[in-house]
């Protein structure tokens, strides 16, 4: 009878849940990540408080307390659809590729402490095409004009004619038309 009773309270306990967290920044960049809250009561909604914890709690844990985690704000809030989550910003640029943060979430008939693990990735840069070439200075150069290649031949040589001074370019010939 007492084990039904406790099971009957320890729902209402333990409603507030909490989902995964999507982080929104990268290295360098100030800290942006978002949490979805899974359930919770109105009750709870309405005195929920939600604090990243103090280093204390990070050294009882075991776990380092980073330097961007000192006045991160935490804050519930619901999306454009009523969906709840929580925001987790800061001011601090995130120097490291991974920060562990402990989060304290107490409410008016509960509390709840979760540990969760944020990686960054390097920011991604915007590629910028490079710079085009400097013109060159001095005098123009005409295109060389082709030779048609000549395989060698193994017993004979013959001179070769002096090259004569490139002529002026001419317009385009008109394409042939077959007559019948």
């Amino acid at each position: 009878m007492a084990a039904a009773a406790l099971m009957l309270v320890a729902p209402a306990a333990w409603s507030l849940g909490l989902g995964r967290m999507q982080v929104q920044s990268a290295l360098g960049e100030s800290l942006r990540a978002e949490i979805e809250v899974t359930s919770i009561t109105p009750e709870e909604a309405a005195n929920l408080r939600v604090r990243v914890a103090p280093p204390e709690s990070y050294k009882a844990a075991g776990v380092d307390y980073n330097a961007v985690l000192p006045g991160t704000q935490v804050e519930f809030l619901r999306r454009a659809d009523g969906r709840p989550y929580l925001k987790l910003t800061s001011e601090r640029g995130v120097q490291e590729p991974f920060v562990d943060v402990i989060l304290e979430i107490n409410w008016s008939t509960g509390r709840l402490v979760r540990e969760y693990t944020m990686l960054f990735d390097p920011p991604v840069t915007a590629r910028t095409p490079a710079p085009a070439p400097a013109p060159l200075s001095g005098p123009a150069m005409s295109p060389a004009t082709p030779v048609p290649a000549v395989p060698p031949r193994a017993a004979q040589s013959r001179p070769v004619p002096a090259r004569a001074a490139p002529a002026e370019p001419t317009a385009p010939r008109e394409p042939r038309t077959a007559t019948a």
